[in-house]
């Protein structure tokens, strides 16, 4: 059996049409017919019961369709193996990273990673940070990158670097010209907050808290760079990353608000599935962000 003919069955059987198969394997119909029939030949057995426009799958072929999955996977870690040995790294790298990780430091990463290994092909989804755990859990990328914590259980999460949220305005707001901010100011604010399921609202719910405010006046942005330009026009106050404000707090547009407050301080790690814990791009994924980010 050709490892190629066996993608083409698992297509054909998922896309329940031929010609949709031939479409996404970039394969004329008649080759998918052609694939199809020397399985059959070479078994012995029908896989595809035909009638009409439609076809079922036989229960050899469901045998089939389960092991040829299996095989698939088989080369392709064979694969990633031997080229780990002549130290190469290839093939496609999924990455589910929350905001402020995926938006503020995968690109530079990223960027030197593409320098060492041009053969990796890096795919990143944006998302809060229990949608990331979720996306891990599934098995729908191959490691994720979260700031704050998660449900880690039966996954493997490793902390890579500390975060700190500041209490920031932009510099025309009220409270960005006091020298000393009372909490009582903090409590009548308006604020500008990330949306439940991110890390940076978690730690805003907890320093609201901390301040004896739980329902504060507030407006809801699902990105931070939402957050970003509601805040550069005065709209509220904000805690957010140092990352995420780091160009307009040096060019003074926004400014740390002076209050006594505890620092807000987390930790960013990566997180992901045992399976995915030997595979090479993952990890020299998790080791560039170690060097670039690491304490």
């Amino acid at each position: 059996m050709l490892l190629e003919e066996l993608k083409t069955f698992i297509t054909v059987v998922e896309h329940q049409n031929f010609t949709k198969a031939a479409k996404e394997l970039n394969l004329a119909q008649p080759t998918v017919s052609l694939h199809i029939k020397n399985l059959e030949s070479e078994l012995n057995v029908p896989l595809l019961v035909r009638s009409h426009r439609t076809f079922h799958v036989t229960p050899e072929g469901e045998l089939l369709y389960e092991r040829a999955i299996q095989l698939l996977k088989l080369a392709e870690k064979t694969k990633e193996e031997i080229l780990w040995k002549h130290q190469e790294v290839s093939g496609k790298l999924r990455i589910s990273a929350s905001y402020t990780i995926g938006e503020y430091l995968l690109p530079e990463v990223l960027t030197v990673l593409h320098q060492k290994f041009p053969h990796l092909q890096a795919e990143v989804t944006i998302e809060n940070t229990e949608d990331v755990e979720t996306a891990v859990r599934e098995l729908r990328c191959d490691v994720g990158c979260i700031e704050g914590s998660v449900p880690a259980k039966e996954l493997i999460i490793k902390p890579f670097m500390f975060d700190e949220l500041i209490l920031v305005a932009v510099n025309t707001h009220p409270l960005a010209k006091l020298d000393h901010v009372e909490l009582a100011d903090l409590q009548s604010a308006h604020w500008i907050m990330r949306e439940k399921g991110s890390g940076t609202r978690q730690f805003t719910d907890y320093l609201l808290r901390s301040i004896g405010q739980v329902n504060p006046s507030c407006t809801i942005f699902g990105s931070n760079e939402g957050v970003k330009q509601a805040l550069l026009s005065g709209l509220g106050i904000a805690a957010v990353s140092v990352y995420t404000a780091k160009r307009a707090l040096d060019r003074g547009e926004l400014v740390p608000l002076k209050v006594d407050v505890i620092s807000q301080k987390r930790v960013f790690s990566t997180l992901h599935s045992p399976l995915m814990g030997e595979k090479r791009h993952v990890e020299v994924f998790i080791k560039e962000l170690k060097m670039m980010y690491g304490d």
